[in-house]
């Protein structure tokens, strides 16, 4: 399962769960803003020719969005 997350947003899925409660504090900019700095990411990586980085920034953006949908 932990190798499905790497794949998947490069990351641990905790890692993503604690990046997304970060960010709901005051002042953090809020979940809307998470996903539109990680899609700016992932920007930069297809400009660098990074194409597999830049997948798992995208899945990381949809999974910040998603958690907008269960709040």
């Amino acid at each position: 399962m932990e190798q499905q997350q790497m794949d998947m947003y490069g990351m641990p899925k905790e890692w993503l769960d604690e990046m997304v409660d970060d960010w709901q504090e005051p002042l953090m900019g809020g979940l809307q803003m998470l996903a539109m700095s990680i899609l700016s990411d992932a920007q930069e990586c297809i400009a660098c020719g990074m194409d597999d980085t830049a997948r798992q920034y995208i899945n990381r953006a949809k999974y910040v969005i998603r958690q907008t949908r269960e709040q």
